[in-house]
């Protein structure tokens, strides 16, 4: 027993916490040098001293109510906060706890007392009180403009719709902004450019809203008017209108002027049923409606457009596992030379034939495509597909052993940073040429980044593969931007052609667009084809301006592989029509 009392007083004296022993009547029997220190009295002086003479005296009397029930058995332990007095006759919080050990018989012998000091945090309250409310707001609170986050978002909207069953006549709203073209901010001037711009318009946000109205980023470059109170979609609109206007003045950003547009989905809650998550969702989808109609509009939500969002989503999932099921084929349509009549090349096109929809038209499924990030694999696809296309053909059609294929590149994948390997590895696998391919691309998909762009073009140049600006005329590049470009032909998009037939004065218009393209191109040292052309008016007019190749259902539509080898491969050159007459011919008629 002597070691056990040993090692106990050891642990006592050495313990960091505030320790004291008391007889079962109340008085010290002994105190740490922690407890000491705590009450500012040494052992001496503690020794014999009811515990209460700790207690302030306005305290006393309950606290010593309290020490008998623990002393008297009835209570085994207690803790409690109170007000202790120092040596120095000084008041300070402490909490005590009070125990009572027991010996092997089961009695009492003396209590345990554990005192802790209080009085820093007294002082550190209200230091962790304003802590408290700043971790708060922070949590709440988007850190970039200040606004109301997705949180605090919702903890609103759902207050909001838990009382709207009690009143039949109230309804509450949403406004879904997205900002337009804001990825051309970040891109061209930088991300700090974009951090500022989104401040500026959250500023202009918040002067929009009405009393009680929540403003909040919800993430990136969208975010969300919460009206708790709203007539209906009218005064819904009217504030969509104010915020387009707060919105189209100019913003400054350091030494950059730039403007800003938003589109925005409207989306009207009439009952509580509707859930904070379904009024987003609602008003995200009218949102894209507004942004699919070119922008800088507002569209209010409706049951239409949930369901087309769900055939939508349905067919995007069908979209994902179509080159496995092998619904997606490749059509080829003739592009023939001006002036021999000979089909040179063929562009490779992408059709869906959907076990349940039929023929998917293309704008469709490409777009959707592009949207869901599905546009990588498929062009992809489309570029394995008709280079091993291409090769079948020049092996075994002697009249296509010097054909060549045109396939269409998207923004995406110029931007993947792996294309140019792909094409190498493409055309390796399949042992074509790497001149006999001619890659596409439109004005928008070489604007978006230019150096990047101009760098991807010139090393697929460097490896022989032919590079054809798509749709020319309809995009935003610049004559600094062409000459820089390794282009080897322009194609003039189907609009200009369309507008040279007839003698009248729009007609001769388009001409002289056409005229215009033809200059350009010969002062960059490049190849024209002319899309679309419908008419033998319109073929005539391209012969005679000089045009190069032409392309257009005139000639033929995009065909199957075995009728496009059929109609054009396997025809001694020049390659006939499919109406039966032979081009070669008609080029003579108007020769």
């Amino acid at each position: 027993m002597p070691a056990r009392e040993e090692w106990f007083r050891a642990v006592f004296e050495g313990s960091a916490m505030a320790l004291a022993v008391v007889d079962m009547r109340g008085r010290f029997i002994d105190a740490n040098t922690a407890f000491q220190a705590v009450v500012g009295r040494s052992g001496d002086e503690l020794y014999g001293v009811p515990l209460s003479a700790l207690d302030h005296p306005d305290d006393s009397a309950q606290n010593t109510l309290l020490f008998s029930r623990v002393l008297s058995g009835e209570l085994p332990s207690h803790q409690m906060e109170l007000r202790c007095v120092d040596g120095g006759a000084v008041a300070f919080p402490a909490r005590l706890t009070l125990s009572v050990v027991r010996g092997e018989d089961g009695k009492a012998r003396f209590c345990v007392a554990m005192l802790d000091d209080l009085r820093e945090r007294m002082v550190v309250e209200p230091e962790r009180d304003l802590l408290e409310g700043r971790l708060r707001h922070l949590a709440l609170h988007d850190p970039l403009t200040g606004l109301p986050n997705r949180v605090l978002l919702a903890e609103r909207m759902h207050e909001v719709l838990a009382t709207l069953g009690d009143d039949p006549d109230a309804r509450c709203g949403v406004l879904f902004l997205d900002l337009d073209r804001f990825k051309n901010v970040n891109d061209s001037l930088g991300h700090n450019v974009g951090d500022e711009l989104l401040r500026q318009v959250a500023v202009r946000l918040a002067a929009c809203a009405r009393p009680g109205d929540t403003v909040a980023r919800f993430g990136g470059d969208e975010f969300i008017f919460f009206l708790p109170r709203v007539s209906g979609r009218e005064e819904a609109l009217a504030l969509a209108a104010a915020v387009r206007e707060a919105l189209s003045a100019p913003l400054e950003l350091g030494n950059y002027r730039t403007y800003t547009t938003a589109s925005i989905g409207i989306a009207i809650a009439e009952k509580s049923a509707d859930s904070a998550d379904e009024m987003l969702r609602n008003a995200d989808i009218a949102m894209y409606y507004a942004k699919a109609g070119g922008g800088t509009r507002c569209a209010v939500f409706d049951g239409s457009m949930h369901r087309a969002a769900m055939a939508r989503l349905g067919l995007e999932t069908d979209l994902r596992g179509a080159v496995a099921r092998e619904e997606l084929t490749l059509y080829f349509q003739p592009i023939v030379s001006l002036e021999t009549g000979n089909v040179v090349a063929a562009e490779a096109l992408a059709r869906w034939s959907h076990p349940i929809h039929g023929k998917v038209p293309p704008d469709k499924f490409i777009t959707l495509a592009e949207d869901t990030g599905l546009i990588g694999a498929l062009g992809t696809w489309v570029l394995d597909e008709a280079t091993r296309q291409l090769a079948e053909w020049r092996k075994d059609v002697p009249q296509a052993a010097r054909l060549e294929m045109n396939v269409n590149v998207s923004p995406w994948q110029l931007r993947d940073g792996e294309l140019v390997e792909t094409v190498a590895a493409t055309l390796g696998e399949h042992g074509v040429p790497a001149a006999a391919l001619k890659l596409e691309l439109t004005e928008s998909t070489l604007v978006e980044d230019a150096a990047r762009a101009a760098g991807v073009l010139r090393a697929l140049k460097k490896r022989d593969v032919q590079i054809y600006l798509d749709d020319f005329g309809t995009g935003y590049s610049s004559l600094s931007l062409l000459h820089r470009l390794p282009l080897d032909a322009l194609k003039i998009d189907r609009s200009f052609v369309g507008g040279m037939d007839g003698g009248t004065t729009g007609a001769v218009k388009g001409a002289e667009i056409v005229r215009t393209i033809l200059a350009l191109a010969r002062s960059l040292g490049v190849r024209v084809v002319a899309e679309g052309v419908e008419t033998h008016e319109q073929l005539a007019a391209l012969r005679a301006l000089g045009c190069d190749y032409a392309q257009g259902y005139l000639i033929s539509p995009p065909l199957p592989a075995d009728e496009f080898e059929t109609s054009f491969l396997r025809r001694e050159p020049p390659y006939s029509w499919q109406t039966g007459h032979r081009f070669s011919e008609m080029v003579a008629e108007q020769g």
